[in-house]
């Protein structure tokens, strides 16, 4: 196989996240070896849209590493972030522009603050929520809880008009996940090294 440099995967990544965010609802499945190009790919696209509003929700990462990975994204006002990690490790990081949930089991007060952000939105912007990611929470919860818990997120983002574009780490994946992910999202972006 070719050595692919990082710049030429984030960019094709980059390219497959435009094409595929026109969608109401993206799932992105793809193994854990891409995930840090694709979060800089995410990075990059947020960057390049200046005008449109984004919450990004993890799961995965603390928002510390977050903002490493993506970098540069605290300089821009149209992004904020719930962390649903750093209290459960212990991690006391306060920021203005990132709501602390205490642990990725609260799926209830995660889609409380989810809701109330997205209420706080300009109705005339392109609004997304990113889920970095979905296959994460079922490492802290059950399966079906997860499952209940994006289906209400999906519907009630339909309602307010406002995308959601939801990770999902292909090794962490179980058949309810999978399931639901296929069964929710308007468009499935499955990546694969050599794809891109």
């Amino acid at each position: 196989m070719k050595n692919i440099s990082t710049t030429t995967i984030v960019e094709g990544l980059k390219e497959r996240i435009v094409n595929a965010a026109i969608a109401p609802s993206v799932g992105v499945i793809l193994p854990s070896n891409n995930y840090n190009d694709f979060i800089q790919a995410i990075g990059e696209y947020i960057k390049s849209r200046p005008a449109d509003a984004y919450l990004y929700v993890t799961i995965t990462n603390p928002f510390e590493r977050v903002i490493k990975n993506i970098g540069g994204l605290l300089t821009n006002s149209n992004i904020k972030f719930i962390d649903c990690v750093s209290r459960a490790a212990g991690i006391e990081t306060v920021d203005n522009r990132c709501i602390f949930i205490e642990s990725p089991t609260h799926l209830e007060k995660i889609l409380l603050d989810i809701m109330n952000n997205i209420k706080q939105w300009n109705k005339s912007v392109e609004k997304y929520v990113i889920i970095d990611s979905l296959s994460s929470f079922i490492l802290y919860n059950d399966s079906i809880l997860v499952a209940e818990f994006y289906t209400y997120l999906c519907s009630h983002l339909g309602i307010s008009n406002t995308h959601i574009i939801s990770l999902c780490i292909e090794e962490e994946m179980d058949e309810i996940l999978n399931k639901i992910i296929y069964l929710k999202s308007d468009r499935i972006l499955k990546v694969r090294e050599s794809f891109i």
